[in-house]
């Protein structure tokens, strides 16, 4: 009897794999991110991390979202359904030009043509932004995906993880790009083109106090935050204050 079961589990495991299902598809259920990213692409370096972005920014009930570089665009989509779900505002700050969107609640977000540090800093930045509005210069979101540079990174925390509401998370794209290729939870892989060394998460390193494999999946708590760190797709990283500053 033990041998055919042990039989039987090994064929289940030869199907299960034959069948490609050591490999996880994406499924975008909520209708806010399923319109957001019609007709985008289906696999790109961020692909992966579209849901978490979506699922972590809503899960701080925002009321103010900021991205921090935007490229094309994809996670701009992403955030502004986020803020669509919320009712929040979202600023988007690059130095490059606003990508081009034509996305349901795109009357919620603002585009400021800039360096983010610079603007984060400058109190005629950010913290006026704010006052126009007649709101705190604090965001429950901000996301971080620009040069991906160590000391741009550097400079990028110590300016904005200021601006973090209390209940609020940063977070961070390109976290894992040592290899110059990164693979996808489907199966695909892809070429990075560059290795950054280590800028994003050596940066996020050196503000935590703590040193991490970038390859791994991994959670942690530190100076106040929780991390956790998905190494897929270049890797996703969340910061979310657990304590007050």
């Amino acid at each position: 009897m033990g041998l055919v079961r042990s039989f039987q589990r090994e064929l289940s495991k030869a199907v299960y794999r034959a069948t490609g299902r050591v490999h996880y598809p994406q499924r975008h259920y909520a209708a806010e991110l399923s319109a957001s990213l019609v007709g985008y692409r289906e696999r790109s370096d961020i692909s992966d991390h579209l849901g978490t972005l979506f699922a972590e920014a809503v899960g701080t009930r925002p009321r103010l979202i900021v991205e921090l570089g935007t490229r094309g665009g994809e996670s701009t989509r992403v955030l502004l359904a986020a803020a669509g779900v919320s009712g929040a505002s979202m600023l988007s700050v690059d130095i490059d030009p606003a990508p081009e969107l034509v996305v349901p609640g795109r009357e919620r977000w603002t585009f400021v043509q800039s360096d983010d540090v610079s603007f984060g800093r400058d109190p005629e930045g950010f913290a006026a932004w704010c006052a126009a509005r007649g709101i705190p210069a604090l965001a429950e979101v901000i996301f971080i995906d620009t040069s991906h540079l160590y000391e741009h990174t550097r400079e990028e925390i110590a300016v904005w993880e200021p601006h973090l509401a209390p209940s609020g998370a940063l977070l961070f794209h390109d976290t894992n790009m040592g290899r110059g290729v990164y693979s996808r939870l489907d199966g695909t892989v892809s070429a990075s083109g560059w290795d950054n060394q280590r800028g994003v998460i050596r940066a996020i390193e050196e503000f935590l106090g703590r040193s991490y494999d970038e390859r791994t999946f991994f959670t942690d708590v530190a100076r106040g935050f929780l991390v956790t760190h998905r190494p897929n797709c270049n890797g996703f990283t969340v910061l979310r204050r657990v304590q007050a500053p």
